[in-house]
């Protein structure tokens, strides 16, 4: 008779374990957030009468966690978005910083009292995706302190929303898919960039180590694909410009473990 039972609770239990479902990517994030800014500027620029303009402008806008599964995962998450926002080398504290700024300006205009020049830094940080396995935020950073011209940066956060530590590509592609990966991504940027299958990369004027593709550090997750992104000066001169390309989930499913919970559902 026990036996009977104990084959009874097996065909119960293994129904609940084959059926166990790998995170849905439409699931809810636990994160609630709230949006930040923070505005400075230094008036007494351009034409007085015309148009007058702020001599420094210094602008930051961003998400904020605001509720989380704990506080020291909102601190966590809060820290990380803040950290990517400014400089290491800056002093902490937007206000701080801005006050650099607007000393450095102060610096220039003395030496260089006729150049109508002005500086300006602009930052965002927008969430990309947000559901209950990833979060993905954009960071956008447009500053110009002098020189040839303003430059501009992206990066990516990918951080566990339940635990709030960082994601890395491995944590979210199969395991021996990564060269597979690379190889489609490559095929994009060929595209993007309008260089023929067969012509070495650096005939185009990039740089890649030892003249062969490589996945930039830079990548964020969105509801429709993987971004991979490629800064100036990274990869070729600063004439170049910037480099985005996007692999659809459609192309890579295969490539992506389902636990990571950032698929779609399959159309």
């Amino acid at each position: 008779m026990w036996k009977l039972c104990f084959a009874v609770l097996i065909l119960l239990y293994l129904p609940a374990v084959g059926c166990k479902r790998a995170p849905d990517a439409a699931a809810p994030s636990p994160l609630v957030f709230a949006h930040k800014k923070f505005d400075k500027s230094v008036p007494g620029c351009g034409d007085k009468v015309k148009r007058e303009e702020a001599c420094v402008t210094f602008r930051v806008s961003w998400v904020e966690a605001a509720s989380a599964s704990s506080d020291e995962v909102k601190t966590k998450i809060n820290a990380a978005i803040l950290a990517a926002l400014q400089p290491k080398e800056a002093p902490r504290g937007f206000d701080a910083e801005a006050a650099e700024v607007a000393a450095d300006y102060e610096r220039f205009h003395k030496e260089f009292d006729d150049s109508a020049i002005t500086y300006f830094i602009r930052r965002t940080a927008d969430i990309l995706l947000s559901n209950a396995t990833m979060l993905s935020i954009e960071i956008t950073e447009e500053e110009f302190r002098g020189g040839a011209h303003p430059e501009s940066r992206r990066t990516y956060l990918n951080l566990d929303p339940a635990k709030g530590q960082d994601l890395f590509l491995k944590d979210i592609v199969r395991d021996g898919s990564l060269q597979k990966l690379t190889d489609l991504a490559e095929k994009r940027f060929r595209v993007e960039r309008a260089i023929p299958d067969g012509r070495k990369l650096s005939e185009s004027g990039f740089t890649f180590a030892d003249d062969k593709f490589a996945l930039s550090k830079t990548w964020g997750v969105s509801p429709n694909g993987l971004v991979i992104h490629y800064n100036a000066y990274e990869i070729a001169p600063y004439a170049a410009g910037p480099t985005t390309i996007m692999l659809p989930w459609k192309e890579i499913r295969d490539l992506i473990r389902k636990e990571a919970g950032i698929l779609p559902p399959a159309s």
